[in-house]
C-alpha cells in the first residue's frame, strides 16, 4: 500500500486526498486559462514510431519582435501518464514571459519500456529545432523543462548522447542537444529513492535495482554528470517528502565539481509538486523563464 501511495504523491498531478501531507493548507491548485498574450498551436504531430504518434501544443508568445528561447514541457506522472493538457498552465506562463513552450506526450513505461520516453523527449527538442524558423524560435537556445518524473526526462535527455538514446522518432538529422534545463523535484539517483519511489522506478525500467544495477545506474542522471553541458536550473521543495531534497543539492555539488553551470533553488515549505500550486507557481514560473532569457543573452 505504501509503495501505491507514493506512485500517487510522485506525479504531481494526484487526487487532493492522496497528497494532502505533500500540500500546505493554503496551497491552491493552478488551473490553466487561455491568455490574451498566448498562441496555440494545437495538436502537433513530433514524431511516428510506425503507426503510433506523439503530439505537442505550443504555446507561443503573441508580441515577441525576435526569435525567443524554446522549451520542451514534460509533465510527471511517475513515468505512467502522457496527458500534455495537465501541463498546459505551465507552458502557457512560461509563453507569458517570451519563451516558446512545447507541451509534449510521450510513451508511458507501460508502452516502451525505458528508454522510450527519453527517446520521445530528445524527437521533441528534434522538432523543435528542425521548426524554429517556422514559428518564431531560437534554435540555438532550446532547453527542457520537467517536474517530478517530468523533470528526470528533461535532465537526462539533455545530459545524453548516446546513439540508442535517440530513437527513431523523426528529425534524425536535427540535433537534440539543449542549451538550458529548468528541474525541479527531480529524482537524480534512483536507487536511492524510499522503497516507494523504487517499486515506481521498476514499473518505468521494467526491472528491480537487484535484477538489473546497470540499467537503473544508466538511468540515473548523476551518473552523467560530465563537463560541457547545459545550464542547469534546479528547484526544490525543502518540505518534499516523495523525493528528497538531497537529489537536487547532491547533483549540483558534482555537477559544480564537473565545471558546469548549475544553480540550485530550495523553496521553504514547498511540497513536491509545488509548480502546480499556488502561492509558488508564479514564482517558479518566473525564476524558470528569468533563467531560460538569461542563457539565450549568454548564447548572442
Amino acid at each position: 500500500m505504501a509503495a501505491i501511495v507514493l506512485a500517487s504523491v510522485i506525479t504531481g498531478n494526484e487526487p487532493r486526498a492522496a497528497h494532502a501531507p505533500q500540500v500546505a493548507n493554503d496551497g491552491t491548485r493552478v488551473k490553466y486559462h487561455p491568455s490574451p498574450r498566448v498562441r496555440v498551436a494545437p495538436n502537433i504531430v513530433f514524431a511516428r514510431y510506425g503507426k503510433r504518434s506523439l503530439r505537442l501544443d505550443l504555446y507561443l508568445p503573441i508580441k515577441s519582435k525576435e526569435a525567443v528561447p524554446g522549451v520542451i514541457v514534460i509533465r510527471g506522472g511517475g513515468w505512467m501518464v502522457n496527458d500534455r493538457t495537465e501541463s498546459a498552465h505551465v507552458a502557457s506562463a512560461l509563453a507569458e514571459r517570451n519563451v516558446a513552450a512545447a507541451s509534449i506526450e510521450y510513451r508511458t513505461a507501460d508502452e516502451a519500456p525505458f528508454p522510450g520516453a527519453v527517446q520521445d523527449v530528445k524527437a521533441a527538442i528534434r522538432w523543435m529545432r528542425a521548426n524554429a524558423k517556422r514559428f518564431g524560435i531560437s534554435p540555438d537556445t532550446i532547453g527542457t523543462l520537467g517536474g517530478s518524473s517530468g523533470a528526470h526526462m528533461a535532465l537526462l535527455a539533455a545530459l545524453t548522447d548516446d546513439r540508442d538514446l535517440e530513437g527513431a522518432g523523426g528529425n534524425n538529422s536535427v540535433s537534440s542537444q539543449v542549451q538550458a534545463v529548468v528541474a525541479m523535484a527531480t529524482p537524480t539517483d534512483l536507487r536511492r529513492l524510499d522503497a516507494g519511489g523504487r517499486s515506481v522506478v521498476a514499473r518505468f525500467l521494467h526491472a528491480s535495482p537487484e535484477q538489473n544495477p546497470k540499467l537503473w545506474a544508466r538511468a540515473s542522471p548523476v551518473n552523467h554528470v560530465r563537463a560541457g553541458g547545459p545550464s542547469i536550473l534546479l528547484i526544490h521543495g525543502t518540505a518534499d517528502e516523495a523525493v528528497l531534497p538531497e537529489q537536487s543539492s547532491q547533483f549540483a555539488e558534482l555537477y559544480r565539481k564537473a565545471g558546469g553551470q548549475v544553480e540550485l533553488v530550495l523553496l521553504p515549505k514547498a511540497p513536491h509538486p509545488f509548480w502546480n500550486y499556488a502561492p509558488w507557481f508564479e514564482d517558479t514560473m518566473n525564476r524558470a523563464a528569468t533563467f531560460f532569457h538569461r542563457v539565450a543573452n549568454q548564447a548572442k
